[in-house]
């Protein structure tokens, strides 16, 4: 019996465990599912398994409310319990997040094998929290899948065995197209910008965030906004959610379940984020992306035309939601 310990924490690990867990259902097979609590909201968390019809997992750590060190280390210290009464064939981790870090290390450090999907994403700022996890999950893991040709490429430039690693596909591009099919939802350019904002250099500083907050209102665009926990809260902390409430082109939203983000998704002019996997899932719908942070992630969006990076600059901001354009077709990744 093959026995997989399955790592998840935040939305875009529920993304990919999906479709992942429906195959682990086969003959000889067995998952435990275990939640670290890091996405801990019923909007961020408890929405998705709904939605993707998994299973109540296993173990439920409630990591939730620490800075990205402490959250890292209450991880790691709850996850050996785990594995020494689970005594996994190996531990599957997705992405990027404190829990996949944490979890691969506690693996490595008990010697059970750690098999990470989507491996090798790389970019250059070598102190960003995800690019610290990433970097070090796969240093820590025995298979390695890629979902793009560049992250592959990645890889083998990092002196990684072609042993180790896969060129899989991937699994959130998977995901989106089965819930397109599922949910009968079609692609169509309207007339909103649909924006997501979440990531810590943005939400965690006041002057980031008020600039990004005066770009969306000065845009003079129908702009469609899904808000974050953390993003919220940071925004009435900052005194700038009366500032959003108060502009009638700025329509606010509760964090969405897949499906229905897929819907608003599939249905935007334009996207504006700082999320890895929502600027992807744009990309594969044909909507242009604007991203305020200069971080780059999947460079091939970049380098079709198809996105760009701002800084938190009202002015700049304004002027690429109503502007920018893509300057080529639109090529598969």
């Amino acid at each position: 019996m093959l026995k997989i310990l399955s790592v998840i924490g935040t939305r875009p690990n529920f993304i990919k465990e999906y479709l992942m867990h429906r195959e682990l259902k086969r003959p000889g097979v067995k998952e435990v599912i275990a939640h670290t609590g890091q996405h801990y909201d019923y909007e961020m968390s408890q929405i998705f398994f709904d939605g993707f019809e998994l299973p109540q997992p296993d173990y439920h750590l409630n990591q939730k409310g620490k800075s990205n060190i402490q959250q890292t280390a209450s991880i790691l210290s709850a996850m050996e319990a785990i594995l020494v009464a689970e005594k996994p064939s190996c531990v599957l981790v997705y992405g990027d997040v404190n829990s996949v870090a944490a979890a691969a290390l506690a693996s490595a450090k008990l010697r059970i094998p750690v098999v990470h999907v989507e491996g090798g994403v790389r970019s250059e700022d070598r102190f960003n929290p995800e690019e610290i996890n990433r970097r070090v999950t796969d240093h820590l893991s025995s298979l390695i899948f890629a979902c793009t040709k560049t992250d592959y490429g990645n890889l083998l430039r990092e002196n990684f065995s072609a042993d180790e690693i896969c060129l899989s596909g991937d699994l959130m591009k998977d995901s989106l197209m089965v819930t397109l099919e599922k949910e009968h939802i079609e692609c169509e350019q309207g007339s909103y910008v649909l924006a997501t904002i979440h990531r810590e250099e943005n939400v965690d500083s006041p002057i980031r965030l008020n600039g990004i907050v005066e770009g969306l209102v000065n845009s003079g665009l129908d702009i469609v906004f899904s808000l974050h926990p953390r993003t919220k809260k940071n925004l009435i902390n900052n005194d700038l959610l009366k500032k959003l409430e108060n502009c009638p082109q700025v329509t606010l939203l509760e964090p969405q379940g897949y499906s229905e983000f897929v819907r608003l998704l599939a249905g935007a002019n334009r996207v504006f984020t700082d999320s890895g996997g929502v600027r992807r899932e744009a990309y594969i719908l044909g909507k242009p992306v604007i991203v305020p942070i200069n971080i780059v992630w999947f460079p091939e969006i970049v380098e079709s035309g198809w996105m760009v990076t701002v800084e938190p600059n009202p002015k700049e901001i304004s002027g690429q939601l109503r502007e920018f354009t893509p300057t080529s077709p639109r090529p598969p990744i």
